[in-house]
């Protein structure tokens, strides 16, 4: 068989394209858990975290059938047994870890009580694994699997730098152009200076992971992927008329609003902190009652901080864009002592639809409740109805100053 000196224009291009992600991962995985839990970055660095992660995995399934269908270039003569021992095993735990980590992370993901769903750079589903969703010790896999994960990634780490010291210490100190063994190009194979394309590529591979944190950093609002597992209120029309603003900001402290879904067959019940409602009110003038509410989407709060990072992001409440939920009533008419049916127009991320319900009113103080399907607000996508069910309740109270 015809010997080998270097490996095939494949197994170099994959070679460098997961240097690349790996070292970007490993950048963006230490960077993003330092962000508080509910910083909207964070959120939107996980998804791509996740995205890229996926990718190193099917790249280096890939690449290991590459490896075993072509023969790599046998080491140089001058190698010692402990050498040829230590390349080996740093190159098969490399592939290990290339699969195992990323797998960690599906396991983690599929585990969580969070349900967190996974789309691809925000187009591509990733289904969990199904068996780990349902399974009664889920959050305990969860935290193992997140341990494991974090501990590995410093183990992949501290890989990589044993590697490209292994690969300097050959290029400067024994000189043997091993290094050449793993470069495209021609000039630095046939000049046998490969200095310069070794730095090159390091660098290329550390500035491409430090590039990906910073590009994200300016575009924390822009969409990048689907993944929430918390339900939203309202939406926004992002503009509401001076009119309404100076009617709402009268009752502004003393208003509420929230709501109640189901996640994974539980209820999920968050509130808003920032709400401005109306009633006006006079039960000898029915006809002429008004009701108007303004809540400001990215003052939700639930028990889990990272599900309130979650619902102010583009896949649900997109609070940067639409930053206010509207309602404004058309109608109202009165059905008992206390009761009255309300009809008007609730607007969530600039989608408009009627609702109807019934108001209470006691002592004062205006009640109602009132059931939406979210999606007809564009609230989350279809995909996510195995985890978050569509439909949601919307709860209020407000003093009547009628």
């Amino acid at each position: 068989m015809k010997e080998v000196h270097r490996y095939t224009s494949v197994a170099i291009s994959l070679h460098w394209l997961i240097a690349f992600f790996i070292i970007g991962l490993l950048a963006m995985g230490k960077y993003m858990t330092h962000l508080e839990v509910d910083d909207p970055l964070r959120y939107t660095l996980t998804q791509l975290h996740k995205s890229v992660g996926v990718t190193v995995l099917l790249l280096a399934l890939f690449r290991f059938f590459w490896r075993i269908t072509h023969k790599p270039p046998a080491l140089p003569n001058s190698a010692s047994g402990f050498e040829r021992v230590a390349s080996h095993l740093t190159h098969l735990l490399m592939y290990l870890l290339m699969v195992v980590i990323p797998i960690s992370g599906w396991v983690m993901v599929s585990s969580s009580p969070l349900n967190l769903e996974t789309v691809l750079y925000g187009v591509i589903p990733w289904p969990h694994i199904s068996f780990l969703t349902t399974t009664p010790d889920r959050e305990m896999i969860a935290e193992q699997s997140a341990l494991l994960h974090m501990w590995l990634g410093n183990g992949i780490l501290l890989l990589v730098l044993m590697h490209i010291s292994a690969a300097l210490f050959h290029q400067w100190v024994r000189k043997d152009q091993l290094i050449s063994r793993m470069f495209i190009s021609d000039y630095h194979r046939k000049s046998g200076d490969s200095n310069h394309g070794l730095v090159a590529g390091v660098l290329m591979a550390a500035a491409g992971g430090l590039y990906l944190i910073s590009a994200i950093d300016g575009q924390s609002g822009v969409p990048g992927s689907v993944e929430a597992d918390s339900i939203a209120l309202v939406g926004s029309d992002q503009t509401t008329t001076n009119q309404n603003l100076t009617e709402i900001a009268v009752q502004a402290e003393s208003s509420t609003a929230g709501f109640t879904a189901v996640q994974s067959g539980a209820p999920l019940d968050g509130e808003f902190g920032d709400v401005k409602i109306a009633l006006s009110l006079d039960r000898e003038k029915v006809a002429s009652a008004s009701l108007t509410a303004v809540v400001m989407t990215g003052s939700v709060k639930t028990d889990d901080a990272q599900l309130d990072a979650t619902m102010v992001t583009s896949d649900w409440f997109a609070s940067e864009e639409f930053s206010e939920a509207t309602f404004n009533s058309t109608g109202f008419v009165q059905t008992g002592d206390s009761s009255y049916t309300v009809t008007g127009d609730l607007t969530i991320r600039g989608n408009t639809n009627t609702v109807m319900f019934e108001l209470v009113l006691e002592q004062g103080v205006g009640r109602g409740e009132f059931t939406i399907n979210r999606s007809d607000y564009g609230v989350g996508d279809a995909g996510q109805d195995e985890f978050v069910d569509p439909d949601v309740v919307i709860r209020f109270t407000v003093p009547n100053r009628g």
